[in-house]
């Protein structure tokens, strides 16, 4: 397998995201770009999903699109409070099948769900989480909605 990194520069309003850039593992094919995991950051991306991107003379994404949306589905959770309550949720979404990515000084995740998994199942484990705990997000929902 061919592994690349791109670098997604971000635009941070009101100091959000926390952080500048996103750096993301592809495998490059046939000039594109395969998504290896979800993206803590960048809006509409899931694992699997095959993009085109012109680049930067840094070599920093300048415009992205995709060539194929994969059928996995992306989750963000933000922690608002210091609760176990996101570390909780995340051991039952990986039981259930999903991966994680976790950048913890900044209290964000990101969660890979793939088709095999059921939405409805995802949504069962985020439903008990408290919105003063936790921030949930669905920047990329390839699942029929249920």
């Amino acid at each position: 397998m061919n592994q690349v990194s791109l670098v997604f520069p971000l635009d941070v309003d009101d100091d959000w995201p926390p952080v500048g850039v996103e750096s993301i593992p592809f495998e490059l094919q046939d000039g594109n770009y395969r998504a290896l995991v979800s993206p803590l950051f960048v809006m509409d991306l899931s694992v699997g999903d095959v993009i085109s991107a012109d680049l930067n003379a840094d070599g920093s994404v300048r415009t992205w699109r995709h060539v194929q949306r994969s059928d996995h589905s992306t989750v963000w959770l933000l922690r608002l409070d210091p609760s176990n309550q996101i570390d909780e949720a995340l051991a039952r979404l990986r039981a259930l099948g999903c991966n994680t990515v976790s950048l913890p000084q900044t209290g964000c995740h990101s969660v890979d769900v793939p088709s095999s998994v059921s939405i409805r199942d995802v949504d069962d484990v985020l439903s008990v989480l408290d919105e003063n705990a936790a921030g949930v997000a669905f920047p990329a929902m390839r699942h029929e909605e249920v």
